[in-house]
């Protein structure tokens, strides 16, 4: 079988499984970082080593923890930040707010399945002497808000193995842990743990590391080359976030300093709605010829008592159809209440309908506990008519894969209702763990060649007033 690890040093070893673990030697025992799998203790009777006395844990991550037997007497250390995801997982397992209703991600569902025994934990600037090397802490946030990177000097060397910190020059093992909140929730925060992460790559780079050793990733021997392209890129891509982002819509506060950049889209200026449309909270409503309402999601029980007041001022006779735009808790926490108040037929597109009829069976961010009757599932382009109006219901896989969009053509005009996909500032592409971003004719490339091809007259966000459109220069 081919070896799976590489020399660094006399003492010092990587194993590379589906994590890389530094092995430490002195004789036939061992220091362990980040041990995980089950090949790596062919690694260890390859070198040897018959006696693990000491592990350490960069973080609490269970891919970089897992399938790793820790015997008794074994040294176990930890960041002391984070010591209780490790010893006390099962809080947040069975914790019903880290279950339902998530914008905030820290920490998030990357958690361990089961606690591991720890004995030490270490702050910034702990020394662990072991065999012939000294190891040094350094606090390194930003994949995790408590990730520390240990420091090995060992054979005239200094070694950095830095966590999920940097993958390789220039890359990142994945973006979804560096969402976090700045000056709102977690939610709205892409990329939003860059500033730490930042000043984490130049805490280990002033330590003078001779080699970066990544838990995933390819080991660097170059470690300012790959810092440097790693802040470069970093960057580079929110920058390109926020050039489309439908946040400066919202909170155009948080890109001051981006105003004026070259390469943004401008923020298109909206147009009011048809007088027989009513937008209530998150709710969009349709009142026919005929005085009958199509309605639109309901994430509150006020929604309810608008769509009563509409029928005692005589507005709307009875509500005749109901259309859930995606699963989010705001556009669906008071549907059971609606469909008992409104006995109308429910649809929703088949991928949407998968998550509102079973969310106990999904753990996504923003989801909701309750639970709703679909009665119509869609398939991508199903049309029906409703009063004068020819609805087609599309999968529409924007702000999140479990999102549809609804085109409804009548009375001279093209209404798509995209659910949040869109705002006239861009896409609604802020929440990492929503995303069904790349490749082609997929996430918001699907969504952007469709609006194309229709060209709605008017395109609806559930949480904005004023409808708006897109020109094809700014959808290509």
């Amino acid at each position: 079988m081919e070896t799976q690890f590489s020399r660094l040093s006399q003492h010092l070893y990587v194993h590379h499984g589906h994590v890389n673990t530094g092995i430490l030697c002195d004789g036939d025992r061992a220091l362990l970082i980040d041990p995980s799998g089950t090949t790596f203790q062919m690694t260890l009777g390859e070198l040897g080593i018959t006696k693990v006395d000491q592990i350490l844990f960069t973080h609490h991550h269970r891919d970089s923890t897992t399938d790793f037997p820790i015997s008794d007497g074994v040294r176990v250390g930890v960041p002391t930040e984070e010591a209780s995801w490790f010893t006390e997982v099962e809080t947040f397992w069975n914790d019903s707010q880290y279950r339902w209703h998530l914008y905030n991600y820290h920490p998030h569902n990357l958690m361990l399945a089961d606690a591991i025994r720890v004995t030490d934990t270490y702050t910034e600037g702990a020394q662990i002497a072991w065999g012939s090397a000294s190891l040094t802490v350094l606090e390194t946030p930003g994949h995790t808000d408590g990730s520390v990177t240990y420091l090995i000097d060992v054979d005239g060397k200094r070694f950095a193995f830095t966590g999920d910190l940097i993958y390789d020059e220039g890359q990142l093992w994945e973006l979804y842990s560096l969402q976090k909140g700045q000056q709102t929730s977690d939610y709205h925060g892409f990329l939003g743990a860059r500033d730490e992460l930042k000043q984490s790559l130049e805490k280990v780079r002033q330590a003078s590391p001779a080699m970066l050793i990544p838990t995933h990733g390819a080991v660097m021997d170059n470690p300012d080359r790959a810092i440097d392209a790693l802040l470069e890129r970093l960057a580079y891509c929110y920058d390109k976030y926020v050039a489309i982002s439908a946040l400066r819509h919202y909170f155009p506060q948080l890109f001051a300093e981006f105003e004026g950049h070259p390469g943004h889209m401008p923020i298109r200026e909206g147009k009011p709605p048809p007088e027989y449309l009513r937008h209530f909270g998150t709710t969009w409503l349709i009142i026919s010829e005929r005085d009958e309402a199509f309605v639109m999601d309901c994430g509150s029980p006020n929604v309810i008592k608008q769509i009563q007041q509409l029928q005692a001022d005589g507005e709307i006779s009875e509500v005749t159809q109901f259309w859930v735009t995606h699963y989010h808790d705001d556009h669906v926490n008071a549907i059971p209440e609606f469909q008992e108040t409104f006995p109308c037929e429910t649809i929703a597109d088949s991928v949407v309908a998968a998550v509102i009829t079973n969310p106990i069976g999904f753990r996504l961010p923003c989801i909701s506990p309750a639970v709703t009757r679909v009665d119509r599932i869609t398939r991508d382009g199903d049309s029906w008519q409703w009063n004068e109006f020819t609805m087609t219901a599309y999968h529409f896989p924007g702000q999140t894969y479990y999102h549809g969009g609804l085109l409804v053509e009548g009375r001279g005009v093209r209404m798509f209702f995209g659910g949040d996909s869109f705002t006239m500032a861009g896409i609604d592409d802020y929440c990492s763990g929503n995303r069904n971003l790349l490749g082609a004719d997929v996430g918001y490339e699907k969504c952007l060649r469709l609006i194309q091809e229709l060209k709605p007259t008017h395109i609806f966000n559930c949480h904005v007033d004023p409808a708006f459109d897109f020109t094809d220069a700014e959808i290509v």
